[in-house]
């Protein structure tokens, strides 16, 4: 949940209480010589809940002859709908994966990723939280909901508690788990499937994904054994480097990556000077977090990045989609990567 009133960096400084827009979709191209990495971050998710049993739970329900089923959540086993009909989505990671199961929710939170996909299919969908990300309960009730699912860092849920209880009085509400860089984006689509009875749907997403993964890491083989990978992101005051633990790192360790700088980091991100470049400098592809050039320029102007040996061989790219938080993403992060090894010199 994006409730929190004052916000907890995930990563690069942002508006949206814990994830960033993601630029829209643009070709990943190699940067001119001697430039470098990083730009703004993205942002995104994730664990999940189980289904465990069918039931008939006339509270939860409204009907002892609708059939529903016992869900795991951060606060506790939740009776749902098993079919559920209108489903409110409060933070972007279950919006999308909702959209990506074809799934329109009835209500979504105010930060949706700029992919074009998500723009067309949750077009119109009213918007139920404030800039911040806060629930409008007013909002989510007019809605009519019969399902809510959002979710919150686990060091939150206390504060966030009497808001739940607020919603969970409107209908049966899903609290999935966020992590720091958005590391368990696959958990928490599952965890949305889970909740809508859509598990099987998400699990042929899944293994396309895993599929595209392992047809990059076999072709690409060879480029995969000999050059090292770090994702970055910053401006031109402050920098981050974003270890295996990430979203996007581990989309990449899927289709083979192999990390340089970030191999041992065991924190999804970590801040660094733009002088801390040096820690770079036998990466062998950087890949970079901006939708343009002009991003990228905000730090690849730094002359000690110009130093390292991926500035040097060309071979620092750019890609708008950090921070995947569905699948549909995660696929065009693999199409950057696959690009990028393309070119590597």
């Amino acid at each position: 949940m994006r409730w929190r009133t004052t916000p907890r960096p995930r990563g690069p400084p942002h508006p949206e209480l814990g994830r960033s827009p993601m630029p829209s979709r643009t070709p990943n191209r190699r940067l001119p010589r001697l430039l470098g990495a990083a730009a703004l971050a993205a942002s995104l998710v994730l664990t999940g809940c189980s289904a465990q049993k069918s039931v008939a739970d006339p509270a939860a329900s409204g009907s002892a002859s609708t059939p529903s089923t016992v869900v795991k959540t951060l606060y506790g086993d939740v009776t749902v709908p098993a079919h559920p009909k209108r489903v409110a989505a409060l933070d972007f990671p279950e919006a999308t994966a909702l959209a990506d199961l074809g799934i329109k929710p009835v209500a979504i939170g105010s930060y949706t990723p700029d992919l074009d996909y998500y723009t067309s299919f949750l077009k119109g969908v009213p918007i139920a939280t404030d800039d911040s990300g806060v629930p409008i309960v007013e909002k989510v009730a007019a809605a009519k909901p019969d399902l809510i699912i959002l979710d919150s860092f686990t060091d939150q849920l206390a504060k966030n508690r009497p808001i739940y209880e607020k919603l969970s009085a409107i209908a049966p509400t899903v609290v999935l788990k966020w992590t720091e860089a958005a590391g368990s984006w696959q958990e928490d689509a599952a965890g949305t499937a889970r909740a809508v009875g859509k598990t099987a749907q998400l699990d042929k997403l899944k293994a396309q994904f895993e599929a595209r993964a392992a047809s990059i890491k076999k072709k690409y083989a060879d480029v995969l054994a000999t050059k090292t990978i770090d994702l970055i992101s910053g401006d031109e005051s402050t920098w981050f480097l974003y270890g295996p633990t990430s979203s996007h790192g581990r989309v990449l360790a899927e289709a083979g990556a192999r990390f340089g700088a970030a191999a041992d980091q065991k924190d999804g991100f970590v801040q660094y000077s733009p002088e801390r470049y040096d820690l770079l400098k036998d990466t062998g592809i950087v890949i970079v977090d901006a939708a343009t050039d002009a991003e990228a320029a905000k730090v690849t102007g730094s002359p000690v990045f110009g130093t390292i040996s991926a500035a040097r061989d060309h071979d620092v790219f750019r890609t708008p989609y950090f921070f995947p938080s569905s699948y549909r993403i995660a696929n065009a992060l693999l199409d950057d990567f696959a690009n990028a090894l393309k070119n590597a010199q």
